[in-house]
C-alpha cells in the first residue's frame, strides 16, 4: 500500500547538472520502477517502506516557488523532475506540478519535462500557450510484460508515445529518453529494432540514450523484482558489461549497436548518449 505523507519545504528550486535547476513536487515515486536511481534518497527520509511505496507531498510548493524565483534573474532553465515523476497518479489529486509550471512559464522560465504519465496531457493547455517548453518521455521496453514487471504503475509505453504524437500535433517540443538499457533485458536486438521502429516518423528533437545507473539499492531492486533466473542471468551481463576490464568495451558496443538500429530508422542523428 502507498503510504502519502503531505509535508511542507523551504526551497523548491535546487541547482543542478540537468539543468539550470531541477524541481520536486514530491519526494518519491509510485511508479515503483525497478531500477530507479532516486532510491538513495531514502536514506535522507525518515521512512520506513521501500522506495515507491511512499510519496512525501510538498503541499507549499507553488507558494515557495513564487517566493524563490523574485531572486532568480534572469529567468533560468528548469527540469522537472529528477527524484520523482511529477506527473505520477498523485499529481491528478494534488495539482502541483501544474501549479508550479505555471508560475515558471508565466515568469519566462525555459522548462524541460520528463515523465512516463499520460497524465501530461491534462497540461497541453499550459505547453501550447508557451513556446520555450519541451516535453521528454521515457522509454525502455515496447515489451508489455518486461514493462510491468520494470515500470509496474506507469503509463505503458504505447500511451508515451502516442502523447508525445499529440504533443507534437499542439506544437510543443518534444525529446525521448532511451533508457536505461538494462543489460539482457533492454538492450538487445529486438528491444532497440522495435523502439526505434517506433519512433520512426516522430519529430523528435532528441533522443538521449543511457545505459544502467547501479546507484545505492538499485541492483537490490531488481533481485527482489525479478525472478531468481532472470536475476541471475542480468547478473552474470551486468558484472561482465561492468568489469572494469570490459566497461568501455561494452559501453562502445552498446553505442554502436544502438546506432546500427537508429540509422535503420532514419534516427541516427536525433541520437545523444548519456555515457
Amino acid at each position: 500500500m502507498l503510504k502519502v505523507r503531505e509535508t511542507t519545504c523551504k526551497t523548491l528550486l535546487n541547482k543542478s547538472k540537468l539543468a539550470d535547476f531541477t524541481l520536486n513536487c514530491y519526494v518519491g515515486c509510485s511508479h515503483r520502477c525497478l531500477y530507479c536511481y532516486a532510491r538513495y534518497m531514502k536514506k535522507f527520509k525518515d521512512r520506513p517502506e521501500d522506495w515507491g511505496y511512499f510519496v512525501d507531498v510538498k503541499i507549499n510548493a507553488p507558494e515557495i516557488l513564487a517566493k524563490q524565483i523574485t531572486k532568480i534573474r534572469p529567468p533560468k532553465e528548469v527540469f522537472m523532475s529528477s527524484i520523482c515523476d511529477g506527473w505520477q497518479p498523485l499529481e491528478a489529486r494534488y495539482k502541483l506540478s501544474r501549479a508550479c509550471l505555471a508560475i515558471l512559464l508565466e515568469a519566462g522560465f525555459e522548462v524541460s519535462i520528463l515523465t512516463k504519465s499520460s497524465l501530461i496531457l491534462r497540461d497541453f493547455d499550459l505547453l501550447e500557450a508557451y513556446k520555450t517548453p519541451s516535453l521528454g518521455m521515457t522509454i525502455t521496453t515496447l515489451d508489455r510484460n518486461l514493462q510491468k514487471v520494470l515500470e509496474p504503475y506507469a503509463s505503458e509505453t504505447t500511451e508515451r508515445i502516442n502523447t508525445l504524437k499529440k504533443a507534437q500535433g499542439k506544437g510543443i517540443k518534444t525529446w525521448m529518453f532511451l533508457g536505461p538499457l538494462l543489460p539482457e533485458f533492454c538492450d538487445t536486438k529486438a528491444n532497440l529494432e522495435a523502439i526505434f521502429r517506433a519512433l520512426e516518423g516522430l519529430n523528435l528533437d532528441r533522443i538521449y540514450v543511457d545505459r544502467l545507473n547501479p546507484r545505492w539499492g538499485v541492483l537490490e531492486s531488481l533481485k527482489k523484482g525479478l525472478s531468481r533466473g532472470e536475476y541471475a542471468n542480468f547478473r552474470l551481463l551486468f558484472y561482465k558489461s561492468t568489469n572494469p576490464a570490459r566497461y568501455s568495451d561494452y559501453s562502445r558496443q552498446l553505442k554502436d549497436k544502438t546506432l546500427e538500429y537508429a540509422h535503420q530508422f532514419n534516427l541516427s542523428d536525433k541520437v545523444t548518449f548519456c555515457f
